[in-house]
Parts: structure tokens; sequence; C-alpha cells
């Protein structure tokens, strides 16, 4: 089916969805702004819903002093984080900080500074510090591992066997096997929903039936709950020839699916219910893949009816390319992010590994036929002859398992790849301005002008002046004005910085800069893409 294809999945699993994290829109007061009346509220607006982590908020200045705040709420359907100060700010510059807990169960860093009355500089020690995870770090991809591993040795191995070696599903080793899966699959979510109190929490010290019930209530608690139940069942009851067993063994395995995609990047609501749907079909067709190389690894004690179940493996794996294609394309934008961030990076690793295990699975099935793979005793006994590649197939396919758990913690591409944007404006006479955007990323940017003086200008006699505009067809935004501070002269060279620029929306962006020296005023303008 061509390693082509396999490349343009993106990956046997997790393949994340089409956005991620929840990313900061504007905050008020604006990050990087001034205000002349001390704030009562701060606020930060975002890209889609969030939970606050309990006793993450706070507002400190540049000397390190923490600031008693009234409280915090959610508004907006989660898209707001509203703060509210406990008194009266005195004059000085502060940094707000927050954590929350995006629909995709990843947590995320938010902050904004801001500048109050008669002092007007941020200074360079107001930076948000990176928040130190605390021991459920450690149970973080050891508890995503064990999912996946359980999914392909319950729901996997269940629905592959019924379609290729039904009379198999009765026996003893089938059994031994789907409960080792089925307890896989309990242990890991109860790993996943303690990860997640703990980061409501603030940390596992922090655990409070506040954070308990706050997880309880979302979409991914829900589904953990409803997975380990059933998949207690199940590992009481295993799935058999008979009908009321098998259908306990498929809603585990529906439910258990459900949860892996929420507990990842399918959780994502920016674009529910694509994100969800196009990953859950990811899972399902991997599991049955992978469930498929185990059933004939360690439950079929004669390994038969290789071209059925080929047939059975292309079609998955085709859905595997199909979902994984159509949601690495989204998610990796724009394709420099492959090789600039650490997504994309283990990304390519996981590409890799899923080439060679389709490569091994052909050598398997193609080049091994039955009778080279089993034959009989001398007593009529069916004997095991399995072929090496299968078992480099089978451990590839741990390798797979063991990239997932850390792609699936990875901030992804599209949000994680930034770059700057620079150019050259040249209006004759020897005036040019260098305007340079710092991020191509939705949100926050930073926007400045520098204009190097030509010999025989005196700035002082001719001041020059710079207004810069901002306009987005796909946004409907007809005039933006961006804000402007000037300083300079300095080294032969004025600079005109940005205050507090947020460019709203994706798409394609253009800035007109107007530029009055002693020629008159003059416009230009360039056109950027914001992901």
């Amino acid at each position: 089916m061509g390693i082509l294809a396999v490349v343009a999945s993106a990956a046997v699993w997790g393949a994340p969805a089409a956005s991620a994290h929840a990313t900061i829109v504007s905050t008020t007061p604006a990050d990087g702004s001034h205000a002349d009346v001390a704030p009562r509220v701060l606020s930060f607006d975002l890209s889609e819903p969030v939970t606050p982590v309990d006793g993450s908020v706070q507002l400190i200045d540049s000397e390190g002093t923490r600031y008693a705040l009234a409280g915090n709420r959610v508004e907006g359907g989660g898209r707001r984080i509203v703060v509210v100060i406990d008194g009266e700010l005195p004059d000085g510059a502060y940094l707000a900080t927050a954590r929350v807990i995006s629909a995709d169960t990843h947590v995320v860093s938010l902050s904004s500074r801001f500048t109050v009355g008669s002092v007007t500089r941020i200074g360079d020690g107001l930076e948000a510090g990176a928040s130190t995870p605390g021991a459920e770090r450690y149970l973080r991809y050891p508890s995503k591992a064990a999912v996946y591993l359980g999914v392909i040795l319950s729901a996997g191995l269940l629905i592959a066997g019924r379609w290729v070696w039904p009379e198999a599903l009765s026996g003893r080793r089938f059994r031994i096997v789907y409960r080792a899966g089925a307890a896989l699959v309990i242990v890991g979510l109860l790993g996943r929903f303690t990860v997640q109190v703990a980061q409501q929490a603030g940390g596992l010290a922090g655990i409070s039936g506040s954070a308990v019930g706050a997880v309880l209530g979302s979409r991914l608690g829900i589904a953990v709950v409803v997975a380990v139940a059933l998949s207690a069942v199940a590992f009481a009851f295993p799935p058999r020839t008979r009908p009321a067993a098998e259908i306990v063994g498929y809603l585990q395995a529906a439910a258990a699916i459900v949860a892996v995609t929420l507990g990842g990047h399918g959780g994502s609501t920016e674009t529910w219910p694509f994100s969800f749907a196009g990953t859950a079909i990811h899972v399902y067709a991997a599991a049955v893949w992978l469930g498929g190389v185990s059933f004939l690894i360690v439950v079929l004690p004669k390994i038969t009816r290789l071209d059925r179940w080929h047939r059975v493996a292309r079609a998955h794996v085709l859905l595997v390319v199909a979902a994984g294609a159509i949601l690495a394309v989204i998610q990796v934008r724009p394709i420099q992010a492959l090789v600039t961030t650490a997504y994309g990076v283990v990304l390519l690793g996981k590409i890799a590994l899923v080439a060679s295990v389709v490569v091994a699975g052909y050598l398997t099935y193609r080049r091994y036929p039955d009778r080279r793979i089993s034959g009989h005793d001398e007593g009529g006994e069916a004997t095991v002859c399995r072929p090496g590649v299968l078992l480099v197939e089978a451990g590839l396919a741990v390798a797979v398992l063991a990239a997932t758990s850390v792609l699936s913690s990875v901030t992804p591409a599209e949000d994680s790849y930034t770059t700057d944007v620079r150019t050259e404006l040249d209006f004759g006479a020897s005036e040019i301005l260098d305007v340079e955007i710092d991020s191509i990323r939705r949100g926050p940017q930073s926007l400045t002008v520098r204009f190097a003086i030509p010999a025989g200008y005196d700035p002082s006699a001719e001041p020059p002046g710079v207004e810069v505009y901002l306009s987005s067809v796909e946004a409907n935004v007809t005039r933006m004005a961006v804000d402007l501070t000037r300083t300079g002269p300095d080294d032969d060279r004025i600079t005109w910085g940005s205050d507090g620029l947020i460019v709203p929306a994706v798409g394609e962006w253009t800035v007109t800069v107007r530029f009055e020296s002693r020629g008159g005023p003059k416009l230009a303008s360039f056109d950027y893409t914001v992901l």
C-alpha cells in the first residue's frame, strides 16, 4: 500500500486532532500595556474552554511580592478566566499567571504583564516561570502506555479474533490475554484519572474532593468511569462465543476507545466533532491491526488463515492511513514544523517505526505461507514455528506504543511552531524601514519598525512618523491600528515598537505602513499568514 501513504498517515495511533492546547486570544489589561488607574479585575480570553488549576492563579510585582486575590471565575462557556483583585494595586509592574487544563487534557500556562500608574516600564525581571510538575509526572507516560496496550489486548484482540479466528475466542489463551488487556485498561485509566485530578489540584499533595468532582464532571472523567466499569465486567466475564458476553466485550471496546480519544488531542473542542471522530477511527483501526498481530503471537497455538487476516489488516491499515493523514495535515502546519518542533521530531520517528511495522507485516503475510510456519509432530499435534519477522513486527509495535505515549503529551507542532516575519520597505531617497513581527501565531505579537537615519537627515528638524495598520478579509477586519512607542535616535537608528498587539484570528493579514518623512507621507504594505 506504499510507504508514502504510511508517512502521510502520521503514525499508528494518536496522530492528534486538528487543534490542541488552548491559546490566549487576548488579555485585560492587554499584555505589555499600561493602565493609569489600577484594574480591579484581570481576564484571559482563550481559544477554547478550559478548567483552571486550583490555586494556580497569582499576581506578583517586579519585587516578587504576591498580591491577594478575591477569587477567580470562568465565563463565556469556559473560554474566559476572570481574576478579581483583593484591594487596590499600588503603582508598579505586574505579572498575572495561571495554569489551566485544556479540553484535550493538557495543562497550559497563561501569563500577562502590565504596568500601573507612574511605573511605565515592565523590566526584565517579570517573566513567567515554568511550572514544575509534581510527582504525577511519573504516572503520565506509564499510564498512557498501559491504556494503549490494554486497548490492543482487549478491544483489538476481540474484534480481530471475531473477524478471522472466531473459534479461538472460547479458548483458554484468549481469555488469559484478554483479561490482561482489560486489567491494563483499568490500571492505565485510573492512572490517567489520578494525573488529571493532580493537575486540577496543583499536585498530588493538594488533591481534594472538589478536584475529583471537577474531573468526574468532565467528558474525560465520565468516559474513564464508564470504561473502567465495563472493563471490570469484561475482566470477570471475558467474551466467548456466547452473544451476551460478546456484547459486553464490544461495549468495553467502544468505551475504551472513547476514553483514549478524549484523553488525547481528540478531546479538543475547537474542531469538535471532527477531531474526535477522526482520532476515534484512528485509534480503532490501529487497535484492531495490532490486536491481530497479538492474536497471531500469543493466542493461536497454530498460525492459520493468514490470507484472511491479511485482508482485514490491509483494510484497517488503510483506515489508519486515511484518518491519520487528515489529522496530521491539519495538525502539522506549516510543513517546516516537522523538523523544527519536538512534536515534529517525535512524529518523524514514529512514522519510521510505523513504516517498519508495515514492512515486517508484509514479509510475514506474503513471504511466509502457512506451510512454512506450522507443522505437526509425530503424534499429529500442531506445532509452532513462528518466523522471526513476526516477533520483530511485535517488537516494533511496542516501540510505536512508546512513541505514542510521548507524542500525545507533547505540544502539537501547530501550537508550538513559531517564526518571525522580516521585510524591508524601501521608500526611496535612502529611506528604508525594517519591519519585524516576532511570531506568526495567533494571539500576542510584537511588531517592530526600525529606520536607519540616512546621511544628511536631521530627525530633530524633520521628525519622521510611522503608522501601522493590520487588515484581513478572512477575519473581516478592515483597519486595526497598531499602537507604537518610539525610541531613539540611538546609534543612527529610530525604532518604533508595538504595545499590546493581539492578532485575533488565523488567515492572511495585510500590514500597511504609513511613513511620513522629509519627502511627505508614503504608503507600503505586505502580507503574512497567521497560523
